[in-house]
């Protein structure tokens, strides 16, 4: 049996051996919990859904700065789970105060949460009410987490990798300080750390030997993903937030490097990036090359992935899992990317997806799919298979049960 199925086996007999016991998590998030909100909001509907499906109790509070219309969506989406779920989803609201502000987050770099006092004391006062696991979201909830028993604080990726290539200014330099800072006092202070990546789990070891660490990686809800019809005619395709390194990187490198080598080989290709703020940062160096198509804040990632023949994706520097990547595969549209695009995810190169460094084999690649259809059809079946056996909600779960069963164990 492969190592994954085996460790997911485990995982379930964990479950089973449990006597069906329920848990109550609370659960806290910085973003609404979404199927196709933000990019981990993705992972929190389905990590919430899945608990209350399996008869669990969860708290879960959201503190955000998102749009009125998406925080309304975010609830609709849970609207029709069993009583076992106690949703919040706040407005956050920091001090008003701009040199306490500043003050405090001088202290306690990116604890926002802890500014919104409102907040902060709905969440303690679940505490106090009693838990199993408290389920912290990325850094900036970790905070909360401090001095908490049985907390466990969840890392997607870290500043000091993603910007280890960008040229830093004085502003750069001391927001990668603060989040430095943070990384080391949280995951010192809390202990209990889940990563998404074997990667991510080295750098926290390196930052806190003595901690406890696990790899879970994020999942999709691939009962809301169906494979969109095959796309015959050669149109490359990049997604992502323009305003994040790793996919404004990837956008100019496909822009001025891949795409013309592309270009050369297959004439009538096209090129379709989107995502948002994508005309605001590529413009200038779309303009002037031919077929190339910017658009913009999709209502739904299907609205792009419909259109494309392949998804290339060549980031210079991304610590993490890549939803973008996930959902590529889930939609059945053959991605080419590199290693970190392709981090924490177990693939078989040529087989689930291309996975190549230089923009010479990058290209290759692209040309070989877009002039193969047949291979096109196996890299799409392909990767959905991958998805739905390895990073859709069940198997993904059942690991994070695992993980939390070890933390009660352990608890004292």
């Amino acid at each position: 049996m492969p190592q994954d199925q085996r460790f997911v086996s485990e995982c379930a007999e964990i479950s089973r051996s449990a006597g069906g016991t329920v848990l109550k998590i609370i659960v806290v998030t910085p973003a609404a919990p979404h199927p196709f909100g933000d990019t981990t909001a993705r992972w929190f509907y389905v990590l919430i859904s899945e608990l209350v499906a399996r008869g669990h109790q969860v708290a879960a509070f959201t503190a955000t700065e998102e749009p009125e219309e998406r925080l309304a969506a975010a609830e609709q989406s849970l609207k029709g789970l069993s009583g076992r779920l106690k949703l919040r989803i706040h407005r956050l609201r920091v001090d008003r105060v701009p040199l306490r502000r500043k003050w405090n987050s001088l202290l306690r770099p990116g604890s926002e949460l802890l500014q919104d006092v409102e907040f902060t004391a709905a969440v303690r006062r679940e505490i106090d009410e009693g838990y199993d696991v408290l389920h912290l979201e990325q850094m900036s909830t970790g905070w909360l987490g401090l001095g908490a028993a049985r907390a466990l604080l969840n890392i997607y990726y870290f500043d000091v990798i993603d910007w280890a290539a960008k040229k830093k200014g004085f502003g750069d330099r001391k927001a990668l300080w603060q989040a430095q800072r943070a990384s080391r006092r949280l995951i010192r202070g809390i202990g209990n750390v889940r990563l998404v990546t074997p990667r991510l789990k080295e750098m926290a070891e390196s930052i806190h030997p003595g901690g406890r660490y696990w790899v879970v990686p994020v999942a999709l809800d691939t009962s809301l993903y169906e494979m969109q019809p095959m796309i015959h005619e050669p149109v490359v395709g990049l997604i992502g937030s323009m305003h994040w390194e790793p996919s404004r990187s990837a956008a100019e490198r496909l822009l001025t490097r891949i795409w013309p080598l592309v270009k050369r080989q297959i004439p009538a290709s096209k090129l379709y990036i989107g995502g948002w703020n994508a005309a605001k940062y590529l413009e200038k160096l779309a303009t002037g090359l031919p077929d190339v198509t910017l658009a913009q804040n999709f209502a739904h990632p299907r609205e792009f992935f419909s259109r494309v023949a392949a998804m290339v994706y060549a980031p210079s520097r991304g610590s993490g899992m890549k939803v973008k990547i996930m959902e590529s595969m889930a939609y059945g549209v053959p991605v080419v990317t590199t290693w970190e695009g392709v981090e924490g995810i177990e693939y078989l190169n040529g087989q689930d997806c291309w996975v190549a460094e230089s923009d010479e084999e990058i290209a290759h690649k692209t040309v070989r799919l877009l002039d193969n259809s047949a291979e096109r059809v196996q890299m799409r079946e392909a990767g959905r298979a991958l998805i739905e056996s390895r990073y859709s909600r069940g198997p993904v779960v059942d690991k994070m049960m695992a993980v939390y069963e070890e933390i009660l164990s352990t608890s004292g």
